[in-house]
């Protein structure tokens, strides 16, 4: 038996693999969840993406009326 085959064979290599898989997946489900929370803020919530940032509803109907007095 060669080095190779001990490496590959021993349980450190495997939790190793295992640990890294693990890792794979919980770091697509974090950015998966963030893409969620995202859509959700804008969609549902009525969150308004503007110059890089959310604005909540609140500020945009404040926003809107702000504009509607300026008239």
């Amino acid at each position: 038996m060669n080095w190779g085959d001990r490496l590959v064979e021993s349980k450190a290599f495997k939790i190793i693999i295992v640990g890294a898989l693990w890792g794979t997946i919980v770091f697509a489900l974090l950015i998966v969840f963030m893409i969620g929370n995202f859509l959700f803020n804008i969609y549902i919530l009525d969150y308004r993406f503007d110059d890089g940032e959310l604005q909540p509803p609140v500020e945009r109907i404040s926003w809107r009326l702000e504009q509607m007095n300026s008239v």
